[in-house]
């Protein structure tokens, strides 16, 4: 209560300064109050407004560092997603050229990474029995071979891919020499995503860069599509074959969107399609 009734009597002496001031400032001459109101203009007034102008400036400061900070996150963010969308624009581009030499006998469909069926190496496609998917239909890229479809539902299925145990794929050279196996690499590190090709017959000698594309034996794939290179040769210790590590083609872990051949596509062939590089 005491502080209170202190302030009120504080601002009722400023009023009454501020009347008393006033009062004689108009008893003045013309003169003489315009160098009172100058001085005042100097003394008061000016400080104010210029402790007002960096007031403003500071606010503009402020903003235009709020402004600079969202664009270079915006650029920031950007120049991250840039190389992801570029890849997958010349993934789309070259998806679209591989359909066109096509023309009939396969269906489009998003591949959605799955880990069904106990294992990672496994991908849910964007399209099932209503599309006329089956079992055992092969699922390509514009690069070759992403491996196979093993289970269909109405509007989806699933498929498994590189380096999936389960997926084999008969295999020869571009050139036709060597007929063989390829299927995953048991082997964890590094290596976990190269591919083994085996039952090479031993006096196939290849050398590193050969490319092995599919071979059409069995029927499920078409002759013709890449799986991938040589990149070594594994000793096995046997002299009637060879076993030789290739690097697929296709890593589907960067896939977004895959071919799925049907049966009477698989049937008619799909040679030349793929062409030598």
């Amino acid at each position: 209560m005491r502080g209170a009734s202190e302030e009120t009597r504080t601002d009722r002496l400023l009023v009454w300064a501020c009347v008393v001031a006033s009062v004689i400032l108009l008893m003045l001459s013309p003169a003489r109050q315009e160098r009172a109101a100058s001085a005042v203009r100097e003394i008061v007034i000016a400080p104010l407004a210029a402790l007002q102008v960096r007031t403003r400036l500071v606010q503009r400061a402020v903003t235009s560092y709020d402004s600079l900070i969202r664009l270079a996150d915006s650029t920031i963010r950007q120049a991250q997603t840039l190389p992801a969308v570029q890849a997958e624009n010349a993934q789309l581009r070259a998806l679209l050229g591989l359909g066109a030499a096509l023309q009939w006998g396969f269906v489009p469909a998003e591949a959605v990474p799955s880990r069904a069926m106990g294992d990672a190496h496994t991908v849910v496609l964007s399209a099932g029995s209503r599309q006329g998917i089956t079992t055992l239909s092969p699922v390509v890229a514009a690069s070759g071979v992403v491996g196979l479809v093993a289970a269909v539902e109405e509007m989806t299925s699933l498929a498994i891919v590189w380096p999936h145990p389960d997926l084999r794929v008969s295999a020869t050279s571009r050139a036709g020499v060597g007929f063989g196996i390829v299927t995953a690499h048991p082997e964890d590190g590094s290596d976990a995503f190269l591919l083994e090709w085996r039952g090479v017959p031993f006096r196939d000698s290849l050398a590193v860069g050969t490319e092995i594309v599919s071979s059409g034996v069995g029927g499920v794939f078409p002759a013709g599509i890449p799986i991938g290179r040589v990149v070594g040769e594994v000793d096995q210790g046997s002299a009637w074959s060879r076993t030789y590590l290739v690097q697929p083609a296709v890593r589907p872990a960067d896939l977004s969107a895959v071919m799925i051949l049907t049966i009477p596509r698989v049937a008619a062939g799909v040679d030349s399609l793929w062409p030598a590089p």
